[in-house]
C-alpha cells in the first residue's frame, strides 16, 4: 500500500505541477494511472489471493487489458492526445472483478474464518478500490459517450471523482488503523 501510495503522491504532484504550467500531462495520466497503478493493485490483490491459479488469471487479465491498450493506443485514441477510456475500461473491470473475489473467499470463508471483520485492513481497502473504480468507470464513460456535456457538469463531476480518489487514499491510510479502532470498540463494549 506504502508503494501505491507513493506513486499515486508522485502522479499527482508532476500532474499538479504540468497542469499549472499548461503543459499537456494526458499521457502521463493515461500510462501512470491506466497501467502502472493498475498494474499495482493486481499486484496487491495477487498478494491477497490464495489460489495460485487465481492469482495467474489475474496477471492474464491484466496482460489481456496492457493488449488492448495497445491496440486502443495504435488505432482509436492515442496515448498521448486523448484519456483512454477504452483502456481504462477493461483495466478498472478486471480491478472490480478482483474486488468481487476477494469478497467471495471472505464469504465462503476462505480466509479470516474466525476474524472480526471491521478489524481487517484489506477490507477497507477493496471497499475503498472497489467504490473508486465504480465511480470512476461511470464518470470517464459518460464522458467518452457525452463529449459535449456541458462544463458545469464535467467540473462538478470531476470534482466527485477527486473526492472519492482522496477518500480511496484516505481509507488506505486509516486502514491499518482499523485493528485499533474497532478493537477499542469491542473492548469498552464487553
Amino acid at each position: 500500500m506504502m508503494i501505491i501510495l507513493a506513486f499515486v503522491f508522485f502522479l499527482e504532484a508532476v500532474g499538479g505541477y504540468t497542469a499549472s504550467r499548461s503543459i499537456k500531462n494526458v499521457m502521463l495520466y493515461n500510462v501512470c494511472w491506466i497501467y502502472i497503478e493498475s498494474l499495482l493493485i493486481v499486484w496487491y490483490f495477487s498478494l491477497l489471493e490464495k489460489n495460485p491459479k487465481v492469482k495467474r488469471y489475474f496477471f492474464i487479465g491484466f496482460g489481456a487489458a496492457c493488449l488492448w491498450g495497445l491496440i486502443n493506443s495504435l488505432t482509436l485514441q492515442p496515448i498521448n492526445e486523448e484519456f483512454q477510456y477504452l483502456s481504462l475500461l477493461p483495466m478498472g473491470l478486471l480491478i472490480i472483478g478482483m474486488a468481487i473475489r476477494y469478497y467471495y473467499s471472505i464469504i465462503h470463508l476462505n480466509i479470516y474464518p474466525n476474524t472480526d471483520l471491521m478489524r481487517v485492513p484489506h477490507i477497507w481497502i477493496t471497499v475503498g478500490i472497489t467504490f473508486f473504480y465504480l465511480e470512476a468507470l461511470t464518470l470517464f464513460g459518460y464522458l467518452y459517450l457525452f463529449p459535449t456535456s456541458t462544463s458545469e457538469l464535467i467540473f462538478a463531476w470531476s470534482k466527485l471523482n477527486r473526492i472519492m480518489a482522496g477518500i480511496m487514499y484516505l481509507s488506505f491510510g486509516i486502514s491499518f488503523y482499523s485493528e485499533v479502532i474497532f478493537g477499542l470498540r469491542k473492548k469498552y463494549q464487553a
